[in-house]
């Protein structure tokens, strides 16, 4: 009952304080690190500042839905230091709590860089580096990926390539969704490790507030 209010409440905050807002029922988790996405159903949450500002805050709270207790909370701050056609913009985990469903939790300290240009009014190309140490584990990873992002109409494909220091991974993965109208969307994941050969799958239905 009370991961239920839990919900309710962060739900009712999300709707009254933040300035963009989603919530996702899926079939499986969300991980910056492609190859750590649960295969668990789970409803991700999502809240932010103003993404127009260069300085933003953000809010991913997921919970699974089996037995509604928290997966990830996690807590960022971005800024965009180059805001032209070339995007740029740094990024900080403060910090990331990964739980499981006996509330051992495990907290995780993150630095992001994340570099963006577009091509065309289709096509963007970027990259996305991730750094970052648990606080009360030995746990230490580096991400670094490449993408390509291709939107049209109401179609939108990303495409991605990258490397993980955690077992030397390499893998590829693509997010495909559809807006279904001005607040429904339509998800598809999927994430395949070059190296151990994991395939991963998942698809969802986003609310966007």
């Amino acid at each position: 009952m009370k991961q239920y209010l839990v919900l309710c409440l962060l739900c009712a905050s999300l709707s009254l304080t933040a300035q963009t807002g989603s919530i996702e029922m899926s079939t499986g988790g969300f991980s910056f690190i492609p190859a750590f996405t649960s295969k668990e159903p789970n409803i991700i949450i999502n809240a932010s500042t103003n993404p127009k500002k260069r300085l933003t805050g953000s809010l991913l709270y997921m919970m699974r839905m089996k037995s509604m207790t928290p997966t990830t909370v996690a807590l960022f701050t971005r800024y965009r230091f180059i805001d032209k056609k070339f995007k740029a913009i740094v990024g900080i985990h403060i910090p990331a709590f990964q739980m499981t469903e006996d509330y051992e939790v495990t907290s995780f300290f993150g630095r992001e860089l994340t570099l963006a240009y577009p091509l065309n009014d289709k096509w963007n190309v970027g990259s996305f580096i991730l750094n970052g140490n648990a606080r009360n584990t030995d746990f230490k990873v580096t991400l670094v990926s490449g993408n390509s992002n291709y939107h049209h109409k109401k179609w939108n494909l990303l495409t991605q390539g990258y490397y993980l220091t955690v077992g030397d991974l390499t893998g590829v993965a693509e997010t495909i969704s559809y807006d279904i109208n001005k607040h429904f969307q339509a998800k598809a994941f999927g994430n395949y490790t070059l190296t151990d050969g994991q395939v991963i799958a998942t698809v969802g239905l986003k609310y966007n507030l």
